[in-house]
């Protein structure tokens, strides 16, 4: 068995630190429970035909994560020329 902060299971905690960013209920979710589970039964000594399916349900799990996810805002020149409008008007 492989130690729990290897390799799929290391992956998935480093996807999950990146939708907590968006979501923090999102990231400790049972769905995201879920996914730490698959990875797990990845890194552990299972059948091939095991991990493929693991493989396929994790694929469609971290998907559904990411689909649930609120939108990352992107910075724009718009807002950007209007904080400096503000902040010169400030000070």
């Amino acid at each position: 068995m492989t130690k729990p902060d290897s390799g799929v299971t290391a992956a998935v905690r480093r996807d999950l630190v990146e939708i907590g960013k968006r979501s923090k209920g999102l990231a400790d979710s049972t769905l995201a429970a879920s996914a730490l589970a698959l990875a797990a039964e990845l890194d552990d000594r299972n059948s091939a035909t095991s991990k493929s399916m693991c493989a396929k349900e994790l694929r469609e799990t971290i998907a559904a994560l990411w689909a649930q996810c609120p939108a990352e805002e992107e910075a724009d020149g718009i807002d950007e020329l209007a904080k400096r409008r503000a902040a010169r008007r400030a000070g």
